[in-house]
C-alpha cells in the first residue's frame, strides 16, 4: 500500500510537473504574442506619425495654394500643384472644386482630364452620376485634339450599352471621334481599330447558336452588321495612315474567299501615295523634340497647298495642341477657318479656345467678336465676350483700344438709322463715353484721340449735332494736340464735309495761330479754302494773316537754328579744350619720363665701367677659368638663361614702348628729322670711351649710345612694373566699373544692341525695346567720362522677348541702322555672320544702284518677275547707303528670270549689274575672284590686296640708306654701304625680308664710312 502510495504519488507528481511545464510554455507563447503585438502596435503607431505628419505637410501647403490662387487666379503651375496634394491626401470635394476654378480660367491638357476623368467614373453609381461624367468628357474633347481622351470616352459609353438606344449612342460617339482624330496620321487608326472592334462584337451577337435556324429578322439584322463592318473598313483604307499595309491584309481575312472590289483597291492605292508624301513630314515630327513649331508649320503649309480642309483642321489641331501659348498660329487657324471653313459651330468654338489659351492677344478678341458679328450672336453674348476680353490684363494700352474700337463698330452697325434707333444710339453714346473715360488711364492707349474723332463723326454725319461734335474737338485740342497741324486739319475735314463755311474758316484761323510743328499745310488749306468759297476781300485777308504769321514762324526757326548751332559750337569748343588738356597731360608725363630714362641710361653706363675695370683688374688666370654651375640637365639650364635674358628684356623694353608711344602723342603736328639707327652688329665705343675730341675720330652724328634689350615693340611675359598710360587706366577702370566685362550676363535673355548712335541713351532703348516684352536691366556701355559708346546689353525676363528683339534688327535709330543680336560669350562660341556666304541660287546680288534708291523702288522693280521673300540694301554704320542691294526671291527660276531682265538696267543716271550671290572666300587672292565679287568702297581708294589683311601698299621699314640700289645690278666693289645692305636682309616681293648669315665681319671704320658715305 505505501509502495502504491508513492507510484500514485510519483505519477501524480509527474503529471504535475508536466502540467507546471505546459503552462510555462503557455506563458512564454503569451509572452512572445503580446511583444508581438507591441512592437506591430508600435510600428501602426510610428506609421500613423509619419502619416498625420505627411497629412499636416500636406494641409500647409494645400492652404498656400489655395491663397495664392484667390490671390492671382492665373497663377497656372500653382493650380496644377494644388490639384496634385489635393489628389494625393483624398480630399474629394476640395480637389473638385480645385479642377472647376481652373476649368474656368485655363483650358485643361489631356492628362489633367484623364485623371479628372479616371477619378470620377469608378464612383459614378446613378444615372445622374453617369450624365456628369458625359458633361465632363465633353467638355475634356474641346480644349484640345487627344485621341486618349477619345478612347476613353467611347470605352465609357460602351459601359451603358444596355441602355435605351444605347447602341446608337456609342456609334455617335465614334463617328465624332472618328471626325475629331481619324485623319490622324500616327495615332488615328486606334480609333478605327476600336469602330471595327465593337461593330464586330455586335456582330457575333447576332450569329445564331449551333443547331438553331436563324429567322428572317435575324438574317436581315445580320446582314446589315455585316455590311457596316464592311463599310468600316473601306472607309479606313481610304485615309492615309501608319500601317495601312495591315489593315489592307485583314480586310481580305475577313473576306475569306471574296475578293475586294476596284473602288476599294483604288480609294486604298490612292491613300497609299498620299501617306508616301507625307511622310517625310510625319517622319520630321517624330525626329524633333517638342514643340516642334517650325516640322508643324512646314506641313501645314504643305495640306494648305493640298486644300483639304478636313486634313488642314487635323493638323492644326495637332500644333495647337504642343503650341497651345503661340498667338501667332492661333491667328492663322482662326483665319483659315473665317476664309476657307465657314462652319458656325466649329469657328466659334475654336475662337473660344484660342482667348482661353492666349487672352493677351488683342487680336485674337477682336477677330472673335467679329466672328460673332457676322454668325448672328445675340448682343448679349458680344458684351460677354468684350467683359471678358477687358478684364484679360493687357499689357499694353493699345491693346485696350483696339478691343473697344471692335465693339464700338459693331453698336453702330447695329443701327438701322432710317427707323427707331434713340435705345441703340444711347448704348453706343454710353459705351463711346466709357470707352473714352477707361482708355485715359493708359497714357499710350489712344495718342491720336481715335475713339473721339469716330465719336465726332458719328455725332456730326448721323445725329446731325455739330454743337455735340466740336465739343469733342474742342477736347482733343485741348489735350495737347492744338500745335500739331494733322490734328487741326482732321478738323477742318469734318466742318467741311458736315458744317457750314463760319466754322471752317473759324478753324483754319485757330489752326494758323496755334500749329508749329507743319503750318504751310494749314496755309495751303486756308488759301485753297477761301479760293473756293471767300470773297476777293477774305482771300486777301487770308493771304495776308498767313504771310505775317509764316514771317513770325520763320523768325522763330531761325533762332532756333542759332541756337542749335550754338549749342554744336559749344560742344565742339568743349571737345577741343579736353584734347588740348590730354595733350598737356601727355607732354608732362613725356618729359617725366625722358628725366627718369636719362638717369637710367647713367647709371647704366657708370655700372658699365665699373664691370671693364674689374675685368681688367683680375689675374689672367682667372678670366680664363670656365664659370662654375651647377650640375642640371641641358634643358633646365637653357631654359633658366632664356628667363633670365628674357626678362631683362622685357623691362627695358616696355620702358622704351611707352616713351615711344609719348614721343609720338607729343609730336602731334611737329616735324621732326630721321635719324638713322645704328647698323646692325654695332656693338657701342669701347670701355674708356669718353665722347668725341678733335683729334680722334668719334661716333657717326645723331648717335646717342647704346640701346640695350630687344627691338622697339616688343613684349615680353614678364610683370610689368612701370606706370600704365592715361588710356590704359581709363580702360581698366571701365572695367572695373563692369562695362567691358560679361561674364555676369544671362546670355539666354540677354541682346547685344550695337552701333548705336551717341546721343541714344538708356531711357530711349527702354522706348524702343518694351514692345518686345518685360525689360529686366539696360546696361549702356560709356567710357570713364560717362559717355556712349555706341552699344549696350538689354536683359529681357525670358527668351521669347529676345526674339521679339531680333525682329528689330537694323532699324533706322536717329539716322543710324541699328544692330541687334543674341548676346553671346566669345569665350565660348565664336560669332557666325548672321547671312550666309555660299551660292545662293535663289538671291541676286545687286550693284550700281544710286545713293537714293530706296527698297520700296526694289520691291516694285524686282517684285515683277516673282514673289520676293527679301530686298536688303547694304550701307554702312551710318546709315549711308553703299549702292549694293541683295534681291531674295522664293523661287529659283523667277531669281533666273530677274537676272536676264534685269542686268544693265539703268535707274536713273546709273547702270546697276545684276548677279547670283556667290561672295568669295575670305582668303581668296584677288585675281581669283569673280568680276562681281570685288566691289570698290567709298574710302577704300585704289588700294587692292592680295589675302585679305595684307595689302599690296605695304611699305618696307629698311632705312633708304640700307637698301639695294633701284637699278638692281651688282654693288661696286669696295662699297661699305652695298656690302652692308647684302649682308643685313633681302627683301621678298611681298614686303616680307629674309635673312642671311654675315659672311664676314666689320669694323668699326668701316661702320662710319659706310654711314658718312665715304
Amino acid at each position: 500500500m505505501v509502495r502504491m502510495a508513492q507510484k500514485i504519488e510519483n505519477a501524480g507528481g509527474d503529471d504535475l510537473s508536466d502540467t507546471e511545464m505546459k503552462d510555462e510554455d503557455n506563458e512564454e507563447q503569451d509572452a512572445e504574442e503580446e511583444n508581438e503585438d507591441a512592437e506591430s502596435s508600435n510600428d501602426e503607431i510610428s506609421q500613423s506619425d509619419e502619416d498625420d505628419e505627411f497629412h499636416k505637410e500636406n494641409e500647409r501647403r494645400s492652404s498656400e495654394l489655395l491663397q495664392l490662387v484667390e490671390k492671382d487666379p492665373f497663377q497656372y503651375d500653382a493650380h496644377v500643384e494644388l490639384i496634385k496634394i489635393l489628389r494625393e491626401m483624398g480630399e474629394l470635394e476640395r480637389l473638385r472644386n480645385a479642377r472647376e476654378k481652373m476649368s474656368e480660367l485655363f483650358p485643361l491638357t489631356p492628362e489633367l482630364w484623364l485623371d479628372w476623368l479616371r477619378d470620377e467614373i469608378p464612383i459614378a453609381t446613378t444615372d445622374d452620376e453617369r450624365r456628369k461624367i458625359e458633361q465632363l468628357f465633353e467638355r475634356a474633347v474641346k480644349d484640345y485634339l487627344s485621341v486618349d481622351v477619345w478612347l476613353e470616352y467611347v470605352q465609357y459609353s460602351i459601359g451603358g450599352i444596355g441602355s435605351k438606344d444605347g447602341v446608337t449612342k456609342i456609334r455617335e460617339v465614334f463617328e465624332r471621334a472618328l471626325t475629331a482624330g481619324g485623319l490622324h496620321t500616327t495615332l488615328g487608326s486606334n480609333l478605327w481599330e476600336a469602330y471595327r472592334e465593337f461593330e464586330n462584337a455586335v456582330l457575333a451577337g447576332l450569329m445564331p447558336q449551333p443547331g438553331q435556324v436563324p429567322t428572317p429578322q435575324q438574317q436581315e439584322d445580320f446582314k446589315l452588321q455585316n455590311q457596316r463592318v464592311n463599310a468600316l473598313f473601306k472607309r479606313q483604307l481610304s485615309v492615309p495612315l501608319f500601317d495601312m499595309e495591315e489593315t489592307y491584309a485583314e480586310m481580305k481575312e475577313w473576306l475569306q474567299e471574296e475578293e475586294i472590289d476596284t473602288y476599294t483597291n483604288q480609294a486604298y492605292k490612292k491613300a497609299l501615295s498620299k501617306l508616301q508624301k507625307i511622310k517625310p513630314y510625319e517622319d520630321g515630327l517624330q525626329a524633333a523634340s517638342p514643340p516642334r513649331l517650325e516640322e508643324y508649320q512646314s506641313y501645314i503649309k504643305y495640306e494648305l497647298s493640298e486644300g483639304d480642309p478636313a486634313r488642314i483642321q487635323c493638323i492644326y489641331e495637332r500644333a495647337i495642341q504642343e503650341n497651345c501659348l503661340n498667338s501667332d498660329l492661333w491667328l492663322d487657324y482662326t483665319k483659315f477657318l473665317d476664309t476657307k471653313l465657314k462652319v458656325q459651330s466649329v469657328v466659334m468654338s475654336v475662337y473660344e479656345r484660342s482667348v482661353r489659351n492666349c487672352p493677351w492677344c488683342a487680336q485674337l478678341w477682336r477677330n472673335y467678336m467679329l466672328a460673332q458679328e457676322r454668325f448672328n450672336e445675340p448682343l448679349h453674348k458680344v458684351k460677354e465676350t468684350i467683359d471678358k476680353a477687358l478684364s484679360a490684363g493687357f499689357s499694353q494700352g493699345s491693346d485696350y483700344l483696339v478691343v473697344w474700337s471692335t465693339f464700338c463698330d459693331y453698336l453702330r452697325r447695329r443701327i438701322k438709322w432710317d427707323e427707331d434707333h434713340e435705345d441703340q444710339l444711347e448704348k453706343l453714346r454710353g459705351n463711346l463715353e466709357g470707352a473714352v473715360q477707361h482708355l485715359s488711364y493708359y497714357p499710350d492707349a489712344d495718342p491720336n484721340c481715335t475713339l473721339r474723332q469716330f465719336w465726332a463723326t458719328i455725332e456730326a454725319k448721323y445725329c446731325k449735332n455739330m454743337e455735340r461734335a466740336r465739343e469733342l474737338w474742342n477736347g482733343i485740342m485741348t489735350e495737347g494736340h492744338g500745335n500739331e497741324a494733322v490734328m487741326w486739319l482732321e478738323f477742318y475735314r469734318m466742318e467741311r464735309a458736315y458744317g457750314d463755311n463760319k466754322h471752317c474758316r473759324k478753324v483754319l484761323q485757330r489752326a494758323m495761330n496755334s500749329v508749329s510743328d507743319w503750318p504751310e499745310t494749314i496755309v495751303d488749306a486756308w488759301i485753297e479754302f477761301e479760293r473756293v468759297e471767300g470773297t476777293l476781300e477774305q482771300y486777301d485777308l487770308a493771304v495776308s494773316r498767313c504771310e505775317a504769321q509764316m514771317e513770325r514762324i520763320n523768325e522763330r526757326r531761325e533762332k532756333a537754328a542759332e541756337k542749335e548751332a550754338e549749342s554744336q559750337s559749344q560742344k565742339k569748343q568743349t571737345r577741343s579744350e579736353k584734347k588740348s588738356h590730354k595733350k598737356e597731360h601727355n607732354k608732362q608725363n613725356t618729359a617725366q619720363n625722358r628725366h627718369q630714362n636719362k638717369h637710367q641710361q647713367r647709371g647704366h653706363h657708370h655700372q658699365q665701367q665699373q664691370q671693364s675695370q674689374q675685368q681688367q683688374n683680375e689675374p689672367l688666370e682667372q678670366q680664363r677659368q670656365p664659370p662654375k654651375y651647377k650640375r642640371q640637365p641641358p634643358g633646365v639650364q637653357q631654359k633658366q638663361q632664356d628667363t633670365e635674358s628674357q626678362q631683362e628684356m622685357e623691362v627695358e623694353s616696355q620702358e622704351s614702348g611707352r616713351k615711344r608711344k609719348l614721343e609720338d602723342a607729343d609730336s602731334e603736328g611737329k616735324s621732326s628729322d630721321f635719324k638713322t639707327p645704328a647698323p646692325p652688329g654695332f656693338k657701342g665705343p669701347s670701355p674708356g670711351y669718353k665722347g668725341q675730341n678733335k683729334e680722334s675720330t668719334g661716333p657717326p652724328p645723331g648717335y646717342k649710345g647704346p640701346k640695350k634689350g630687344p627691338p622697339p615693340g616688343y613684349k615680353g611675359k614678364g610683370t610689368d612694373t612701370t606706370e600704365v598710360p592715361p588710356a590704359k587706366v581709363a580702360k581698366i577702370d571701365e572695367e572695373e566699373h563692369g562695362q567691358g566685362d560679361t561674364s555676369h550676363y544671362n546670355y539666354e535673355v540677354t541682346a547685344f544692341v550695337s552701333n548705336l548712335d551717341y546721343s541714344v541713351g538708356e531711357d530711349r532703348i527702354g522706348e524702343i525695346f518694351s514692345k518686345c516684352g518685360e525689360i529686366v536691366d539696360i546696361r549702356l556701355v560709356k567710357t570713364f567720362n560717362g559717355k556712349s559708346k555706341g552699344y549696350a546689353y538689354v536683359e529681357f525676363k525670358d527668351e521669347l522677348c529676345v526674339q521679339n528683339a531680333l525682329k528689330l534688327d537694323r532699324t533706322n535709330v536717329e539716322g543710324r541702322p541699328m544692330y541687334v543680336s543674341k548676346c553671346e560669350d566669345k569665350n565660348k562660341q565664336k560669332t557666325k555672320f548672321m547671312y550666309s556666304t555660299g551660292l545662293e541660287k535663289r538671291k541676286l546680288f545687286v550693284k550700281g544702284l544710286p545713293y537714293t534708291c530706296s527698297k520700296e523702288a526694289l520691291e516694285t522693280i524686282f517684285g515683277e518677275y516673282g514673289k520676293l521673300k527679301d530686298v536688303r540694301i547694304v550701307t554702312y554704320k551710318s546709315g549711308a547707303p553703299k549702292g549694293l542691294a541683295y534681291i531674295e526671291y522664293e523661287d529659283e527660276q523667277n531669281a533666273s528670270t530677274a537676272i536676264v531682265k534685269t542686268d544693265g538696267l539703268m535707274i536713273g543716271e546709273h547702270t546697276i549689274s545684276v548677279a547670283i550671290s556667290n561672295p568669295p572666300g575670305r582668303k581668296m587672292p584677288l585675281s581669283q575672284r569673280d568680276e562681281t565679287s570685288f566691289v570698290p568702297t567709298l574710302g577704300s581708294g585704289k588700294k587692292e590686296t592680295e589675302i585679305r589683311g595684307k595689302a599690296r601698299t605695304q611699305l618696307s621699314l629698311l632705312p633708304r640708306s640700307l637698301q639695294k640700289p633701284p637699278g638692281g645690278g651688282a654693288p661696286k666693289k669696295g662699297s661699305a654701304n652695298q656690302k652692308a645692305a647684302s649682308n643685313v636682309q633681302t627683301h621678298t616681293a611681298n614686303g616680307q625680308s629674309e635673312s642671311k648669315s654675315d659672311t664676314s665681319k666689320m669694323s668699326n671704320q668701316d661702320f662710319r664710312n659706310m654711314l658718312l658715305k665715304k
